[in-house]
């Protein structure tokens, strides 16, 4: 008896070609199911899906043979454009430059006050 259990969210697996010296590989990643790259040509009858332990995701490797660049790979991998997210915050940066204005302010003090100490001692 096996018992099997699957999320109610599924997700799609998103397909990844890795270069590396004269090795080509697919990495599939991210998905729900264990059968998640079934009706993927390049994973068929390779290894098999593995889930990171404490993780709710699947993810799969295959090495390519020599002299397959890994183009069905990258043809069924969804349009991932990376786009810098983060925002110049103008309170943020208020803050950064009062932080600054008030570290050489101390710098400034604790100068004037070691050059004052010195004319001190040298004037007795």
């Amino acid at each position: 008896m096996k018992l099997t259990v699957h999320s109610k969210l599924e997700v799609e697996p998103d397909y990844y070609k890795l270069v590396g010296g004269e090795t080509t590989a697919c990495l599939a990643t991210g998905f729900t199911r264990q059968n998640g790259t079934s009706n993927h040509t390049l994973f068929k009858d390779k290894t098999a899906a593995v889930r990171i332990e404490n993780d709710k995701v699947y993810n799969q490797v295959v090495v390519l043979p020599t002299g397959n660049n890994g183009d069905e790979c990258e043809t069924e991998s969804k349009d991932s454009s990376c786009e810098d997210s983060i925002k110049p915050d103008p309170k943020v940066n208020f803050v950064s430059v009062t932080v600054l204005c008030l570290r050489l302010l101390f710098i400034k003090t604790v100068v004037f006050n070691v050059l004052m100490t010195f004319r001190l001692w040298i004037s007795q």
